[in-house]
């Protein structure tokens, strides 16, 4: 145990490096289930671990706070025993507050053997508060879910929010609603533009200069898709993978089939059945590369046979993956909604009509909540007429279908309000818009 005797004494000493404070889901706090993280690789898990900690220092005595890395390479080789012998080393040399409970932070819990037992029992036998992470390509949110048998509730952590990304390129964050007539504008928008186009990712958006982050950007693909998903599920079909990813990314925000892509590969020389390629987006999603929403309907059979539309879990996978067209930007401003709002809804859709109507996200839970938007459509730019009347008419045609009186779009930089058959559309940029979403 003289490896655990070591590190404690290490982390008693050590001081947390700078950070800049995220958001994040306050429920994890207050539960007395075990707080799992998950999300994205390089998302911010392990700093996320750093500011809670923080905070609790202030609440509570320090020394009741450990966090262990189990990537460590001080405590390895790894027995399993460096977690079921921590709480009796600590005890036998360190005082704390009988008073609290003892707050355990397990970083990259995978690595140590049968983590799970030891976990389960310490929830069970002790007066402790645990949260853990565990690596995307070594294990999946829902086997963490499996193996602690209902003793958990996951937090999900995404890359920056775009509030979140002006604090961490030093830019003071105003009342993005104020903004319509301030000369801050320009700014806010120069800023806007460059975190659609290479995203969130706290490391990309630290970086010097737009050459650097497309190389980080590229290791990140490279790594999510040979860790993540082709060593983790040990497909055997590389090729098949890789080109189906990649139109994935192409058409992001865009209706896609599986029958397409499965006869799109077919011209390309590859057999594969569409089983499988359902089985591979399921894998892409797991990893959190990315992930789809269906058709809202209340027939399941229509939720199923319908294309599906497909969203990155950042903009900036997209610059990794293609050249990017002018055109281009409204798919990632819609990718970018869609990011948003799955931060807060577990339930998201499109809907589309035998007339070709069609509004980009329909929020089912908010379709009988009086002054909420449960219709959303996004535009680039609404400028043009015909652009504008074809967004517009969607809404209201959709409106009408749910019976609801009001819809929303939200575009880069413009702001307007129309009342057609008594039915409001809100306009607003998506930096005003977000500022409300993540509050």
């Amino acid at each position: 145990m003289e490896k655990i005797k070591f590190y404690l004494r290490w982390w008693f000493d050590y001081k947390l490096p700078f950070y800049v404070e995220r958001e994040f889901d306050s429920s994890i706090v207050d539960t007395n289930l075990i707080a799992v993280l998950v999300g994205a690789r390089r998302a911010g898990k392990s700093t996320l671990f750093y500011q809670l900690i923080n905070s609790y220092k202030e609440k509570i005595p320090a020394t009741n706070i450990l966090y262990v890395n189990y990537e460590d390479d001080r405590l390895a080789p790894l027995e399993g025993k460096e977690l079921s012998g921590l709480l009796n080393v600590f005890r036998q040399n360190y005082t704390y507050d009988e008073n609290y409970p003892i707050y355990l932070f397990l970083d990259e819990i995978q690595n140590l053997p049968g983590w799970d037992k030891t976990v389960r029992r310490l929830y069970d036998t002790e007066n402790v508060k645990i949260f853990i992470t565990g690596s995307n390509s070594k294990l999946l949110s829902r086997e963490i879910s499996t193996a602690l048998r209902g003793r958990t509730l996951s937090s999900k952590v995404n890359p920056l929010s775009f509030t979140e990304y002006l604090k961490f390129t030093n830019i003071p964050v105003p009342d993005l609603n104020d903004l319509r007539y301030s000369g801050q504008k320009d700014k806010i928008i120069f800023s806007f533009d460059k975190y659609l186009k290479y995203g969130g990712f706290p490391e990309v958006v630290r970086a010097e200069n737009e050459q650097l982050q497309e190389r980080i950007l590229h290791e990140y693909m490279n790594t999510i898709f040979y860790s993540d998903i082709i060593e983790r599920y040990e497909i055997r079909q590389f090729k098949v993978m890789d080109i189906y990813l990649k139109m994935l990314c192409r058409q992001t925000g865009s209706l896609f089939s599986f029958g397409k892509m499965q006869n799109l590969l077919k011209s390309l020389g590859f057999k594969v059945s569409k089983n499988t390629l359902i089985e591979y987006l399921s894998y892409m999603e797991e990893a959190f590369f990315g992930k789809s929403i269906m058709i809202f309907s209340y027939s399941i059979k229509d939720q199923l046979q319908y294309p599906r539309k497909f969203y990155l879990v950042d903009t900036g996978l997209f610059t990794a993956t293609t050249f990017i067209k002018e055109r281009d930007y409204g798919r990632l401003l819609e990718n970018l909604v869609f990011n948003t709002l799955h931060s807060r809804y577990d339930t998201i859709a499109y809907w589309k009509d035998k007339r070709g109507y069609e509004v980009d996200f329909v929020l089912p839970d908010l379709l009988h909540t009086e002054g909420a938007f449960p219709l959303i459509q996004v535009c680039y730019d609404m400028k043009d007429e015909k652009t504008r009347k074809r967004e517009i008419d969607n809404l209201v045609t959709a409106a009408k279908y749910f019976k609801v009186k009001t819809g929303l779009i939200i575009t880069r930089d413009s702001w307007d309000e129309v009342v057609i058959d008594g039915i409001e559309i809100i306009e607003k940029p998506y930096f005003a818009w977000c500022s409300e979403e993540t509050k």
